[in-house]
């Protein structure tokens, strides 16, 4: 999916997957950065391309998204971010010295927020009969990663057997509100936005990216009423009219034949190293 009103950059790779939370984020960053990528989709979901030796390869941490280019190799959003604001330069608040620590506290807080946990228990207190589908989805992540048995394997495997506790150790409908107190403290906490502005000032940020599709991925999940801030409401709707919001395809609601379509389209995804 390139950017729109950008020229696709074959020499710039993003390696993606359309409802990835992470994935989202480095395509909103590049779109409010101007810059074009080459889309590489994959299925983390079904197929679970981000497990295989290619792309292991590409990403020991077997996660996406990343980015590719000429001497360069990102394998997180985080970086991917800055990679951005740094392309963007002088358009984004970053730029500015001042404010540089506190975007860096709103964008590492929001690093900060269990943002799957909150999904997949949103997901589980509303549709309980879909809980032995994930529960066993994880377990059998669990086992595959385990028969790798090298050591970056052992580490996803334990990130899945911790997520994979978390759900058999409380009813979702217990860890629900948790993750609501996490979110509302974290919005609590960022600065008033005065009318027609940004989070810091009259440019966007990083953390206006990461708010972007916290905010969206709060809307999929039906939990909205979270952005109780007048503010922070008026922020949101003047964001989803940004250009970039569009290019950046971000989910605010689950997309069924979207999602068929990236699903089939990853499959003939060439994942060279």
């Amino acid at each position: 999916m390139p950017v729109a009103g950008l020229a696709a950059d074959p020499m710039l790779e993003l390696f993606h997957a359309a409802p990835s939370y992470y994935s989202m984020v480095a395509r909103l960053a590049l779109a409010e950065a101007g810059v074009g990528y080459t889309s590489r989709l994959l299925d983390i979901h079904l197929a679970k391309q981000q497990l295989s030796g290619a792309y292991r390869q590409l990403n020991p941490a077997m996660t996406v998204p990343t980015l590719r280019g000429p001497e360069l190799l990102l394998t997180s959003s985080d970086a991917i971010l800055a990679f951005a604001a740094a392309q963007a330069g002088e358009s984004w608040a970053d730029a500015e010295p001042q404010q540089q620590a506190a975007i860096q506290a709103a964008v590492d807080g929001h690093y900060g927020i269990a943002i799957e946990t909150l999904t997949f228990s949103k997901l589980l207190a509303s549709r309980p009969w879909l809980r032995p589908v994930i529960l066993q989805m994880l377990r059998s992540t669990v086992q595959r990663l385990e028969r790798q048995g090298d050591p970056a394997a052992l580490v996803k495997a334990a990130q899945n057997r911790q997520r994979l506790q978390t759900f058999v150790g409380a009813p979702a409908t217990h860890t629900l509100p948790a993750m609501r107190t996490q979110v509302t403290a974290y919005l609590a906490g960022l600065p008033p936005v005065p009318p027609g502005a940004w989070l810091f000032g009259p440019r966007i940020s990083r953390a206006d990216v990461v708010l972007a599709v916290l905010c969206a991925r709060l809307s999929l999940a039906g939990e909205l009423a979270l952005l109780q801030r007048a503010d922070l409401g008026d922020w949101w709707r003047r964001t989803q009219q940004r250009p970039a919001f569009a290019a950046a395809e971000l989910w605010t609601r689950f997309r069924r034949r979207a999602f068929i379509a990236a699903v089939l389209k990853a499959r003939h995804t060439p994942i060279t190293v």
